[in-house]
């Protein structure tokens, strides 16, 4: 009888212990109940072992067997990739929003009806050849097609530092989720290698987790120690259990950030599918391929205005002034083993080319780039490089381009090309640039030199100065007829009209497409952000339905837990009172 009694105190202290653990974490629960990282857990309550006995297994009461989360791996999963996707269109939409309010041309201060009102100001001005007013109004709208297009060009570079600066941002954010996930990681092996449960540092971990797909796309996988092992896209691991494996943010020539694995320093930009990260990537491309659009604009307009105005004769019957200045790009190459520095050769005494540039021969406003295929030998003519316009590709016939040598001996040498005759006979070919290495290492093989016309056009683009006096204009292309010859003031007028850009674009045409793809690509991504983040939000509704806090479950259960709990206290005390009664019989 005593063991009877004894066994029904021992079940009843049982099954208060399991009510009161039930109670805690019924009260954990709710304490998390605004814990967006928190998935709710519960007690798994299960009967002790019996004891036999003549009349058969009596019941020894209940214990709390584990404390599980309730996490539905499969569904977090599918949250992880769409919390990539909505990262990645989200990114892309805010980079193009900023494009797009650049090239907003709603009112007439746009660029588009500011070059219209330009040429306007050239026909009024062939209307008028002699006239002050049109020649001032010309001027006037120069510099204001000049100033928007520095405007727009400087927010466009300002935008891409800023994008830059996110991926900059977002790579070190990475290596810090990396640290925090192998943190955990150790943590949790820890914890429940010595049969413990780490159901708190594992929602933890699962927040990192989501915190890092919505930055770079992941695949994951956790092994039978509870190991959480992430790979990015392409199998390149970034956490394996305690081991983390870091990104690095390198910078090219053109300063744009690109991420890099390990530290041997592998470029991963082409395998990141997803995420924020790739969403930044691609809009600094999209910003990119806008200020390209833009510097070729700029560049055509420069180059086609410039070729017509310096061959023509102004009101005091010069000649030779360009109408529009800008900063061409010149550089060597940073992998230069020579100590050669490149510049145009100015020539004071030549007329066709004072600054280096024969206007009115150049035949085009290409990039081109100087490739040293030999070590610069003085005397050696042409034969140790070759000359390649990189906006199409090929490789210039030697015969087009010649170097001057007669200042070899002191480390200077003159090369000349892109003349529209396409003859190295021509005294005014178009680019005439001197690499200068003095003293230094002459241009060893591999050297390479750089000229881009167009390259940072839309940002230096200026009106010439020495034109602000109105009567500097040129228009005519005899100076005999001056001032009453308007031919060069219809011939640049007529330049809007003419497929100029890529040799298909009139300067409208080209401008419009502008505006419509960077307009098209914000609002497809706008659309690819609304339609992911309506998935996402789905996704999150069922797994909230089963991980979720629900304050009137919880209440349930607490009264359940509670009723339980007081039934199996009145069980003590009845028990107290038997054995009372037995100690008061012997």
């Amino acid at each position: 009888m005593v063991v009877g009694l004894s066994n029904a105190l021992n079940t009843a202290k049982v099954g208060l212990m399991a009510n009161m653990t039930s109670i805690d974490i019924v009260g954990h629960n709710i304490a998390n109940v605004n814990n967006p990282d928190y998935r709710r857990q519960v007690a798994t309550l299960e009967t002790t072992n019996p004891i036999p006995s003549a009349e058969g297994p009596r019941g020894t009461g209940v214990q709390v067997s584990r404390i599980e989360s309730l996490y539905d791996r499969f569904l977090f999963r599918q949250i992880s990739y769409e919390t990539a996707n909505q990262g990645r269109w989200e990114a892309l939409a805010g980079s193009l929003d900023s494009v797009e309010r650049v090239f907003t041309d709603l009112d007439d201060n746009g660029l588009a009806a500011q070059m219209a009102e330009f040429w306007g100001a050239w026909e009024d001005l062939a209307n008028q050849p002699e006239g002050s007013i049109e020649r001032a109004t010309l001027a006037g709208k120069s510099q204001v097609v000049a100033a928007t297009m520095n405007s727009m060009g400087e927010d466009l570079a300002f935008q891409r530092q800023v994008v830059n600066r996110y991926i900059e941002t977002g790579i070190s954010d990475i290596n810090g989720l990396a640290d925090g996930l192998k943190d955990l990681n150790r943590a949790i092996l820890n914890t429940e290698i010595n049969g413990g449960q780490a159901n708190d540092l594992r929602d933890k971990r699962l927040a990192l987790l989501s915190d890092l797909s919505e930055l770079v796309d992941i695949d994951y996988n956790e092994d039978n120690s509870g190991q959480m092992n992430i790979m990015l896209a392409g199998g390149k691991p970034l956490v394996l259990g305690s081991e983390v494996f870091h990104l690095q943010s390198r910078l090219d020539d053109e300063g744009d950030v690109h991420a890099y694995f390990g530290n041997e320093g592998v470029p991963i930009d082409d395998l990141i599918g997803s995420g924020k990260l790739k969403g930044w990537m691609d809009g600094r491309s999209e910003l990119a391929a806008a200020q390209d659009g833009l510097d070729q604009m700029a560049g055509a307009l420069i180059f086609s205005v410039n070729q017509a105005h310096f061959q023509a004769y102004n009101l005091d019957g010069e000649k030779g002034l360009t109408f529009f200045e800008h900063a061409i790009e010149l550089n060597a190459g940073n992998d230069n083993v020579g100590a050669a520095r490149i510049s145009f050769f100015v020539d004071a005494t030549s007329a066709t080319a004072p600054e280096g540039i024969a206007w009115a021969s150049l035949a085009n406003y290409d990039d081109f780039e100087i490739r040293f295929t030999a070590d610069y030998v003085s005397g050696g003519g042409a034969d140790e490089f070759v000359v390649v316009n990189t906006t199409t590709g090929v490789e210039l016939d030697a015969a087009s381009y010649s170097i001057d040598e007669s200042n070899a001996a002191s480390g200077r040498l003159v090369i000349s090309f892109n003349d529209s005759t396409d003859t190295a006979l021509a005294p005014d070919k178009g680019y005439h640039l001197e690499l200068d290495f003095g003293s230094d290492t002459a241009p060893r093989a591999g050297d390479t030199f750089s000229l881009s016309f167009s390259g940072n056009a839309a940002c230096t683009i200026e009106f010439n100065q020495d034109l602000k006096n109105p009567d500097k204009i040129a228009i005519s292309d005899n100076y005999f007829e001056v001032p009453g010859n308007n031919k060069v003031a219809l011939e640049i007028a007529q330049l809007q009209h003419q497929r100029i850009i890529e040799g298909s674009y009139t300067f409208s045409e080209y401008y419009t497409g502008l505006v419509s793809r960077v307009g098209s690509a914000s609002y497809t991504a706008q659309s690819r952000q609304s339609q992911s983040e309506m998935v996402l939000q789905q996704l999150k509704i069922r797994e909230e339905a089963v991980s979720g806090v629900s304050i009137d479950e919880e209440m349930v259960n607490l009264i359940k837990f509670q009723q339980g709990y007081k039934a199996t206290a009145r069980m003590v005390t009845v028990i107290d009172e038997l054995m009372q009664v037995l100690n008061d019989m012997l």
